[in-house]
């Protein structure tokens, strides 16, 4: 029985297994052997294994069903398949490509590099290192509530199959906190998730000059504004086609947006939605339409009612490209950098922004949850096929409040 150093940096770990028990704990040779990143964790794998010597002297260990599995495999060949089809957590439903790409990304980035090498039943068996290893996460990743339900999932399914008797650490993630992601709320807190009227006024000024100076293409232009002026999601912009805007009556049709593989997809809640727009927009989707058809029959494209109104040119030369899903934050970025001055920003910033601006400037609740199409009053509204009408009662309050500013500067 010994703790190794290696030159590596990390821990072998060393422990003599009796012949009679050394298929019982899948053990080739006469020593169990295996490494570990601290001197702390190497001793909690030997004490561990030592610990299933003697339960195995006692009897208390039988044939294994793969008990020994690790984290890693357990992951890839039983967990992922099952979540794929909807059948790992409370909800039966079938998860999107969208889903199954950010949760591969999780377990990737956060949760594989801590667990991966670890023996499942070794992890059931030591719930306090599974959540010192979860409180150092949580203090630089704000998602924790996310790797908490996937981990617990892993251990539910590891609990059907009967690689471990019953699921050890449901309980113990309870006490994981949030450190991280309280930090950044925080933060927000302290600097205001919405830009001041003054604020507002001053990237508005920045933005004119860069614009009328052709530093800001009109398209960007119009996709902020778009953006700002009507208190959409980013994605629901990028989903827009030109048989969603109706020049005769000032509208626009909102019913899909972009997810990340630039595919549309519905609404949040699945709702329709008529907005009603300013002379601004109008004037300027007037504007874009005609520059766009112009640029694309350069290279042979007749843009017709299908086309979306946003695209561009990607990294791989595809042209008339849908905007990925952060096109607008590089935008925004990459303004911020030329004008330092300027208080932070980003979409959802914007968002939030004009709702603030807007109730500043007279607009009632309903009207503002109207405009953002959110249905958090009345659940039943997800249920009511009819579209949404949103009046121009929002924007002029959010109009309003900018000129009262405008006026006091």
């Amino acid at each position: 029985m010994s703790i190794t150093k290696l030159k590596s940096g990390s821990f072998r770990v060393e422990v003599y297994c009796p012949k009679e028990f050394r298929q019982l704990l899948e053990v080739n040779g006469e020593r169990f052997r295996e490494c570990r990143p601290t001197k702390k964790e190497a001793k909690e794998l030997e004490k561990y294994f030592e610990s299933q010597i003697t339960l195995a002297k006692c009897g208390k260990i039988k044939e294994k069903k793969n008990s020994d599995i690790l984290f890693k495999d357990f992951y890839v060949n039983n967990w992922l398949p099952e979540y794929k089809k909807g059948r790992t957590g409370k909800s039966t439903k079938i998860p999107l490509d969208t889903t199954v790409l950010q949760t591969e990304n999780v377990f990737k980035n956060k949760i594989l590099p801590i667990f991966s090498d670890y023996r499942i039943q070794e992890l059931n068996d030591n719930k306090v290192l599974v959540i010192e290893k979860l409180n150092e996460l949580s203090e630089v990743y704000s998602n924790i509530k996310t790797v908490k339900c996937y981990l617990n999932q892993i251990f539910d399914l590891a609990e059907f199959l009967e690689i471990i008797e019953v699921n050890k650490i449901e309980k113990s993630l309870r006490r994981v906190s949030d450190v991280k992601k309280q930090k950044l709320r925080q933060q927000k807190k302290d600097a205001g998730e919405a830009l001041t009227a003054k604020e507002l006024i001053e990237w508005l000024n920045c933005i004119e000059a860069d614009y009328t100076t052709g530093k800001f293409a009109l398209m960007d232009y119009l996709l902020f504004h778009l953006t700002l002026r009507t208190g959409i999601r980013k994605s629901e912009a990028y989903g827009f086609q030109w048989k969603h805007i109706d020049f005769s009556s000032k509208t626009l049709l909102l019913v899909q947006s972009l997810d990340k593989f630039g595919k549309p997809k519905t609404t949040k809640g699945n709702k329709r939605s008529k907005i009603q727009i300013p002379a601004l927009l109008v004037g300027l989707l007037k504007q874009w339409k005609i520059q766009q058809e112009a640029e694309l029959a350069k290279i042979g494209i007749s843009v017709n009612e299908e086309q979306f109104v946003f695209t561009f040119t990607n990294k791989r030369g595809e042209m008339n490209a849908r905007l990925h899903t952060d096109y607008l934050n590089y935008r925004l970025n990459t303004f911020q950098r030329r004008y330092e001055h300027l208080a932070k920003l980003n979409p959802h910033k914007l968002r939030h922004t004009y709702a603030t601006l807007a109730r500043e400037g007279g607009a009632n609740i309903d009207d503002i949850q109207n405009a953002l199409t959110h249905s958090d009053k009345a659940t039943t509204s997800i249920y009511v096929n009819t579209e949404n009408i949103v009046n121009l009662s929002t924007y002029r309050s959010f109009e309003d409040r900018l000129e009262n500013e405008r006026k006091s500067m």
